[in-house]
């Protein structure tokens, strides 16, 4: 038998290789502005304003994850790039459930020691070559935290109706079971479903009944003291998030069908491993690999029944995702083990197992050659990214990605040139990188860290709705308004003019109406300038209390160099009409 030293070994090695491939491989970092949410939250939370989203100190949970946001805040108490510190948050929290995966695997009997190592080996790499994840790992975002603390769930559910382990330790998984379930919570709220799932099975399967119940007391009285402090903190139980997102809509379902086509490859193969799991493996393995299905099921219902916004790069289904790796992988190598058992009892083959040396020598191998001939080309990219850029070559990524967005590069401008711009209110829909960059305050016209304005997603369908949201608005008395267009490339005799599109993420589920520019005017929004700024252009309302007043802040934001001011001022098209900004 491997000594368990050897074993523990392998698992760092496969850990090592996770990490060390998404160190030094220069792969693209794509950071979206909604990521930045994250990172205004930890900034203001060290700056001693916590669940705040800017210097108004009004909190605001508009963010999908407290763990996450709460693990990026000693990055910004000591300066930290958060888009470096995020991608090792998430490539950590995948290497650790590869090999928590693995070590279960082994522990509750489903996989030989090597068979474990094995399994790791090819899980690793398969998640290592996917598109979403490589992509996810460096996103800013939760995602690959929630694939940590669903394995988390499974896992302890594994081991938690493994009859071999000791009535103590069956407790102690218990145990951890309702921790990384309030984990996961903590990372997205809908991962309450896995954890009633695995909750579900242990009331019915758990040789330790009243161990259990006793813990779900203790878990109930935990999470209602959670909500008891999100209600005294946020005046609310739900997240902003809640009233954006969780309506039913045939996005939803477009969402689950676009993940169901880009992984239909992977279907079959995983399907065909998890019947060959359902019918080779004793009872107590069955459970939790059923667990494991079913729960990536639940998360696939659950987001038919939503209007996923931001859903970039599968994150919002990274856990089915994970279980199709893991199940194909688990399925893979248990059949490959049934088979090598079965030849040993061949007096040759029997002969050679007996000799430890040679089979540590073949694990070994194995592990140099799997990755060799699955992914040669991503080998050479790590070593090249090795050569170019060394282990510090993320940090240079990460700094360049974060200065090289134009958000970041305006903000930047703007606040250079402003000194302090505390005492400012902008109002925009991007509540992101720009925010983040200016430091001003910040109001979010789509409700992401605004409560109020997130309680009107469907329901500004009434005059009196749209003056409710008007009146909300100006009661905090914008400076600045901010309206963007994608695509800068007009035809001269357009430039001036500025049209309200069909937006999802905005609380009027579409295009803007009249009346809210009419109100802005009123207000005494006047056309300052418009800004070219890469793929993006920004005109900008500043408000005019009185000619000084307007000049000033015209001179700061409309001294970039990118900027440029049309004679005739801009012209805004809205659902039913039109309002000129001179």
């Amino acid at each position: 038998m491997i000594a368990r030293h050897i074993y523990w070994l392998y698992s760092g090695l496969i850990v090592t290789f996770i990490l060390a491939f998404f160190l030094l491989t220069p792969l693209p970092i794509f950071v979206f502005d909604d990521a930045y949410v994250y990172f205004n939250y930890a900034r203001n939370f060290a700056e001693g304003r916590p669940f705040a989203y800017d210097l108004r100190n009004i909190p605001s949970e508009g963010f999908t994850s407290m763990l996450f946001m709460l693990l990026l805040v000693p990055a910004e108490l000591l300066r930290l790039n958060p888009i470096l510190i995020s991608s090792l948050i998430n490539m950590t929290a995948l290497a650790l459930a590869v090999v928590w995966l693995g070590q279960t695997a082994r522990a509750t009997g489903l996989l030989s020691e090597r068979a474990a190592v094995l399994f790791m080996a090819l899980l690793a790499m398969l998640l290592i070559r996917d598109e979403s994840i490589r992509l996810l790992m460096f996103s800013g975002f939760e995602a690959v935290l929630g694939i940590l603390c669903a394995t988390g769930i499974i896992t302890s559910v594994a081991y938690a109706l493994d009859n071999q382990l000791s009535p103590r330790a069956r407790r102690h998984w218990l145990s951890v079971f309702f921790m990384m379930s309030f984990l996961a919570h903590l990372v997205r709220p809908e991962y309450l479903l896995i954890s009633a799932l695995g909750g579900a099975l242990l009331l019915w399967r758990s040789p330790d009944r009243s161990a259990l119940l006793r813990r779900v007391a203790i878990f109930a009285l935990v999470m209602a003291g959670y909500y008891s402090f999100k209600l005294a903190v946020f005046s609310d139980l739900l997240p902003t998030g809640f009233y954006r997102k969780v309506r039913t809509s045939g996005l939803g379902l477009e969402y689950i069908e676009d993940w169901l086509e880009d992984y239909q490859d992977w279907l079959l193969p995983s399907g065909a491993a998890l019947l060959a799991l359902l019918a080779l493996t004793k009872t107590s393995h069955k459970l939790w690999i059923a667990l494991m299905a079913v729960s990536a099921v639940s998360v696939l219902l659950f987001y038919t029944q939503t209007t996923p916004l931001a859903g970039v790069f599968h994150r919002f289904l990274v856990v089915p995702l994970w279980t199709l790796y893991a199940t194909f992988s688990l399925g893979a190598v248990y059949v490959l083990s049934w088979i090598g058992r079965r030849l040993a009892a061949t007096q040759f083959i029997k002969g050679l197992s007996q000799r430890q040396w040679l089979k540590n020598v073949v694990t070994i191998a194995v592990l140099i050659v799997i990755p060799m001939v699955l992914m040669p080309t991503d080998l050479s990219l790590m070593l090249e990214g090795a050569r170019a850029q060394g282990l510090f070559g993320l940090a240079r990524r990460a700094r360049d990605a974060m200065n090289g967005n134009p958000y970041i590069q305006l903000g930047t401008y703007w606040r250079e040139q402003l000194g302090n711009p505390s005492a400012l209110t902008v109002a925009h829909v991007d509540a992101g990188a720009l925010p983040y960059a200016l430091g001003s305050r910040f109001l979010d016209l789509q409700g992401l860290a605004e409560p109020t304005i997130a309680h009107m997603f469907g329901k500004l369908s009434t005059p009196e709705a749209v003056q409710a949201y008007i009146a909300y608005v100006l009661r905090h008395e914008p400076d600045m308004l901010l309206l963007y267009a994608m695509h800068p490339t007009h035809a001269a005799h357009i430039e001036s003019t500025w049209h309200s599109y069909y937006d999802l993420h905005s609380p009027f589920l579409g295009k803007l109406p009249v009346a809210l520019f009419e109100a802005y005017r009123s207000y005494g929004m006047a056309y300052g300038c418009s800004i070219e700024l890469s793929w993006l252009r920004v005109h900008l309302l500043l408000r005019h209390k009185d000619e000084a007043q307007f000049s000033r802040l015209a001179q700061v934001f409309c001294s970039h160099p990118s900027a440029r001011r049309f004679p005739e001022g801009l012209t805004v098209v809205a659902e039913g009409g039109q309002v000129h900004f001179p």
